[in-house]
């Protein structure tokens, strides 16, 4: 016998990029976004870096919001924005019921040196700039 899944009645965007879903069975679940598993891709060093993943420096999936924008298909599929879909299975079966259980975005500590160190080295021009501005009075 094949389990039902519950379809999705109503989805919202939370501001730290997770996905709040109201099912049809009265149930509410959140669901990492997609955007929050390519934030963990480009973050989890190079060998994990999935094909295609964008490498990020500065900023942090907190705080940025991509709307609100949900189309709930007949089938279960939901889609965010009109590009990024999210099945039926998918909606269910990696959500959890309460948003504490849900995976937060902790890069580990040699990512966030690293990108420490790229950002000194792109503003280290600047800083030169400065102190030869200071020497010379400007």
């Amino acid at each position: 016998m094949s389990e039902v899944i519950p379809k999705v009645k109503k989805a919202a965007m939370l501001p730290n990029n997770f996905i709040m879903l109201d099912f049809d069975n009265g149930e509410r679940r959140y669901l990492p976004s997609h955007y929050i598993q390519q934030y963990e891709n480009a973050l989890a060093g190079d060998k994990a870096v999935a094909e295609g993943t964008r490498r990020t420096i500065a900023v942090s999936p907190t705080i940025t919001f991509f709307g609100n924008q949900f189309d709930i298909q007949d089938d279960g599929t939901v889609v965010l924005n009109e590009k990024d879909c999210y099945t039926l299975e998918e909606l269910w079966k990696n959500s959890v019921s309460s948003i504490s259980e849900a995976k937060r975005v902790i890069p580990d500590a040699t990512h966030w040196k690293r990108n420490v160190v790229v950002a000194l080295l792109l503003a280290s021009p600047l800083v030169i700039i400065m102190i030869v501005a200071l020497i010379q009075g400007w």
